[in-house]
């Protein structure tokens, strides 16, 4: 009797087990024909034209005319419509077609491409340009009807270009605004001189530009020797740095500048701490002292003078970095300061890059962004708030 059940148990399992198998066969040859849910296409990595690295966030442009930023949200800085960080890029809000933006410590501005420039971000001391002190948490109109081309966001100030005139409006009691004056502007105030401008950046408490001839000059803050002009006095009008150079780009940062000259070499100046001059010493210099002649042999196209650290890119497109390390703001693998050049680790070819507070960005040549440097607070636009001490790519938008 048990020898019976035990061969008819095993008999049914068996047809079961087959019964099973051929019904599994069927549902798999069938299953194209089974209609459900579409996988979600694989998102299209943005193609950027530039960024630019501020205080605690970053921004950057991109090919169809958008800008994304990343990092800090206070004050609204991102353009994202409130205050909230992002570890990742987020679309700032504007309906214009954006060809140019700019960071500075807790605000952007962007150039759009009808000419119209736009700011937005903490609105202390009329740095938004738009008539009055409010913050702003989308891009909003600087006042003037003015065309631009360019606009550069700094600490506490603006500056831009239009029709070759220089215009500066925020934070003056420094003269940080070229018109001779010591007092704030909510709209944009003309650069004295009636000077032909090719580019200004604007830093910490100080500004820089460089005429259509290629002359440089810089107004504001002297201390350490920032204005290249022989001397640490302030300057309330846009004085000649020295030396005689021709300039085809200036970089004004925190209490340093640097620029290309016509013959693609960079020159630096002002505060020498932790070694961003690049000349091999941390000296102050109060006149233009080239980048480590050491590397003389390199050619230069582009220069980015941050809080304490510099970077720039070859002909090539070879990135260095040189001044503070830490967090691994220079790129090179470690948190060393460097006194020269240092190559910025990862093979990759850049068409620009920005130094900013404790973190650099930069773009390559097929349009991708990368940041490295301090993270905590989304500024690499990685997805993480994590510092990287190479080249990390900022996620897709």
């Amino acid at each position: 009797m048990l020898h019976h059940r035990s061969a008819g148990y095993s008999f049914g399992l068996s047809a079961r087990v087959a019964l099973f198998a051929v019904l599994i066969a069927a549902v798999a040859a069938c299953g194209d024909d089974v209609e459900g849910p579409e996988p979600p296409p694989p998102a299209t990595p943005a193609v950027y034209l530039a960024t630019d690295a501020g205080d605690r966030h970053s921004c950057g442009t991109t090919e169809d005319g958008s800008v994304f930023c990343w990092g800090s949200g206070e004050n609204g800085r991102l353009g994202r419509g409130s205050e909230q960080s992002a570890l990742a890029p987020v679309r700032a809000t504007s309906s214009r077609t954006l060809t140019h933006v700019t960071t500075g410590d807790d605000h952007s501005c962007a150039v759009a491409d009808d000419g119209a420039a736009l700011c937005w971000g903490k609105g202390e001391d009329g740095r938004l340009g738009t008539g009055a002190l409010q913050d702003r948490v989308t891009p909003a109109l600087v006042g003037g009807s003015l065309t631009f081309t360019q606009v550069s966001a700094g600490g506490s100030h603006s500056c831009g270009v239009s029709g070759e005139l220089g215009y500066c409006w925020g934070r003056g009691e420094l003269g940080q605004l070229g018109n001779g004056l010591v007092t704030n502007r909510t709209t944009p105030a003309l650069v004295d001189g009636q000077l032909s401008f090719a580019q200004i950046s604007a830093g910490r408490e100080h500004s820089c530009g460089v005429t259509t001839d290629n002359t440089a000059l810089c107004w504001g803050l002297g201390d350490d020797g920032r204005l290249g002009t022989g001397n640490t006095n302030t300057r309330l009008f846009p004085t000649l740095v020295v030396e005689g150079l021709t300039f085809i780009q200036v970089s004004a940062g925190s209490q340093h500048t640097c620029g290309v000259t016509t013959d693609n070499e960079i020159f630096c100046w002002g505060a020498g701490s932790r070694g961003r001059l690049g000349t091999g010493n941390t000296n102050d210099q109060w006149r233009p002292q080239q980048v480590s002649e050491r590397l003389e042999n390199l050619e230069w196209s582009q220069v980015s003078a941050g809080e304490s650290h510099t970077c720039g890119v070859t002909l090539d497109g070879a990135a260095y970095c040189w001044g503070a390390g830490d967090n691994g703001r220079l790129g090179a693998g470690n948190e060393l300061d460097r006194l020269e050049p240092a190559q910025v680790l990862g093979g990759l070819e850049f068409t620009g890059v920005s130094a900013g507070g404790s973190h650099t960005c930069g773009v390559t040549a097929s349009g991708s962004a990368h940041c490295w440097g301090l993270g905590e607070e989304g500024q690499l636009g990685t997805g993480s708030p994590v510092n990287h001490l190479t080249p990390a790519r900022v996620l897709s938008s």
